[in-house]
């Protein structure tokens, strides 16, 4: 009887607290779901249905007319903003109110990851970015772009040669990833990566790259519950990057680092502008390291993801897939046979198929930001319904990123791929199009992120005319407990070679 009574209790003082929680939006006027104890409107991710983007793109429709809506993913409550000039406001306008990410890093713990300017904070991130800014200037993305269209080679040779090609075709998310892999290994940390060595092997930098932030890896489900529960980072403060990742990492930008100073080897390439950074700031190996891992994050992981969405929107649209054959070869003909950092640059429907392609997959589904000052907000739009919101500091709130760009209010027939609605377009469109961000905390390598990817996609649709394998499954589905937008049961193409 005595444990009747407390679990009784227990459970009572467990609604108790999500009672609270649940007045936590309504006490301030703000239209939202219902939560459930411990899921908060959560629950269809809790039980593998959908993504935790889905689960919020889901409560985004429902709430037609309102310009934000108070949500709780799990015990956190989370403002999920629907009007476009909010968002510009959080990013852009009243940037000081809002200027912290939601991720934290224990800078004690994680020697790595804690010089990475999407978690760092404050006067801290702005001192790093500043410091970051020159190593993707045009100058040096233009030193990257021989190095890149060389891996390109081996790209295309690797597809040509592979044994399911146009049969079953090619897993391309893997794919893409070789690619990536090799333009990061060389250009952040100055070895080769090898990743078109081998068909059924990877290679050791891959299988090193692929050890975190990989589905099905220790580290892989832990930043799936930090999704869930960003509070875990401060009470038990994790390594991001585990012990003996970080000891390779080093060992290679350290073995590499010492080689060129001492033999007075210069290089062209993204670790010799952070060597000549450590000079001046006298870094030590670690910190070396830790930029280069900040590229490596943005190069390899999310750049390959988008290559592969790009080329999937090409193989279910070929129209456009032709269209963007012939803007090469007309490129080439001005060009003495080549497409050029400059001509890259002026191919117009490459670009635009690139931005509807994100338009349609993006990599992800929200961006949470702090509230680091109290901000008020009141719609001005006759569209949303006149509601006053005041933020406290410490709010969370989510930038719909691919709920606005498949909203048929701002894009018409948003599920068709329709590239010429990108055309002339860049940046942002209508505040309601960011692909790599607004404001002071847009993604600071997007430029080398765009380079990389349309380097790519330049040669592999030059060189084969790319389908839809029946090995893809249709209609797509994403892992739902994965941190990205990864199509389940391989994203399958299937290439043939034009002769």
């Amino acid at each position: 009887m005595a444990m009747f009574y407390l679990v009784l209790v227990v459970f009572s003082l467990i609604f108790l607290y999500f009672g609270l929680k649940k007045s936590y939006w309504d006490k301030r006027g703000v239209p939202g779901p219902k939560p459930w104890p411990f899921i908060g409107n959560i629950g269809p991710h809790f039980l593998g249905r959908k993504t935790l983007g889905q689960v919020f793109v889901d409560i985004y429709r429902k709430y037609e007319g309102y310009p934000f809506v108070g949500t709780f993913r799990a015990g956190t409550p989370c403002l999920l903003v629907r009007d476009p000039e909010l968002v510009h406001r959080i990013l852009v306008k009243d940037f000081k109110s809002f200027r912290n990410n939601e991720m934290y890093v224990d800078k004690d713990t994680d020697t790595l990851f804690n010089r990475n300017p999407f978690a760092l904070r404050d006067q801290e991130w702005k001192d790093t970015r500043q410091m970051l800014t020159p190593g993707f200037t045009s100058g040096r993305l233009k030193n990257l772009f021989p190095i890149m269209t060389s891996i390109t080679k081996d790209f295309i040779k690797f597809i040509e040669h592979h044994p399911t090609a146009n049969t079953d075709g090619i897993e391309t998310r893997l794919l893409t990833k070789r690619y990536t892999l090799d333009n990061v290994a060389k250009a952040a940390f100055g070895i080769d990566g090898k990743s078109f060595e081998s068909y059924e092997e990877l290679s050791d930098f891959m299988q090193l790259a692929n050890s975190f932030l990989t589905p099905g890896t220790l580290h892989g489900l832990f930043m799936q519950v930090i999704q869930i529960f960003p509070v875990l980072l401060r009470i038990i403060p994790p390594k991001l990057i585990s012990g003996d990742i970080e000891k390779k990492m080093i060992s290679i930008i350290s073995e590499v680092r010492q080689h060129r100073l001492q033999n007075d080897a210069i290089h062209k390439d993204y670790l010799q502008f952070l060597i000549e950074l450590g000079k001046e700031n006298k870094f030590s190996d670690t910190e070396v390291t830790a930029h280069a891992t900040t590229f490596f994050f943005d190069g390899y992981v999310t750049s390959s993801l988008v290559l592969s969405y790009a080329l999937l929107c090409l193989a279910q649209n070929t129209k456009y897939q032709e269209r963007v054959r012939e803007e090469i070869l007309k490129t080439e003909e001005k060009n003495n046979g080549e497409v050029t950092y400059e001509a890259l640059q002026e191919m117009e429907l490459l670009h635009a198929c690139l931005w509807e392609s994100i338009r349609l997959f993006p990599v992800g589904d929200i961006l949470t930001k702090a509230c680091t000052e109290p901000f008020e907000y009141t719609p001005e739009d006759p569209s949303f319904k006149k509601i006053t919101l005041n933020v406290k500091v410490g709010d969370i709130v989510m930038i719909p990123f691919s709920m606005f760009s498949k909203d048929p209010k701002y894009f018409e027939n948003p599920e068709k791929f329709y590239p010429e609605r990108m055309l002339g377009k860049d940046g942002t469109i209508n505040k309601v199009f960011y692909p790599f961000g607004m404001g002071p905390r847009a993604c600071i390598g997007q430029r080398l992120g765009t380079m990389q990817i349309k380097i790519g996609l330049v040669h592999v649709i030059k060189n084969f005319e790319v389908t839809v394998s029946p090995k893809l499954q249709q209609p797509i589905k994403y892992h739902p407990f994965n941190i990205m937008n990864e199509i389940k049961g391989g994203l399958w193409l299937k290439y043939k070679k034009i002769k």
